[in-house]
């Protein structure tokens, strides 16, 4: 099992514009890629970037549409009213710029080294 850092999973019921977060994870000792690169296209410049994650404690599972940052985000948000949500998502938003939505997960929890693969862009 190789790890190399930690990340934290914000549970988002909301869209990917307008967050609606219910509760955060810290998981501990998970291996994070970040694949950040151009393609040329024929039209002009497609940028394709995505975060691949394996996690191995699988105490949480998180969804497509939850919010995924690398390290140990203590951020909490303000869940009152509609106007203290949205500036809670604009200071979120300044404070951990390279945060990225959950598209896929998919469950590998068997065999020899049981792991949850995420892809988050």
């Amino acid at each position: 099992m190789l790890t190399n850092a930690d990340c934290t999973v914000y549970e988002n019921s909301g869209t990917g514009a307008n967050f609606s977060i219910t509760s955060r994870h810290f998981i501990p000792n998970v291996y994070w890629n970040d694949c950040r690169g151009k393609v040329l296209k024929k039209n002009g410049i497609l940028i394709e970037d995505s975060i691949i994650v394996y996690v191995f404690d699988t105490e949480y599972v998180p969804k497509p549409g939850d919010i995924i940052v690398k390290g140990n985000a203590v951020f909490e948000f303000g869940n009152t009213s509609q106007a203290a949500m949205s500036a809670s998502d604009k200071q979120f938003k300044q404070l951990y710029p390279q945060f990225a939505v959950i598209k896929s997960v998919n469950d590998y929890c068997f065999g020899g080294l049981p792991h949850i693969e995420i892809t988050a862009r």
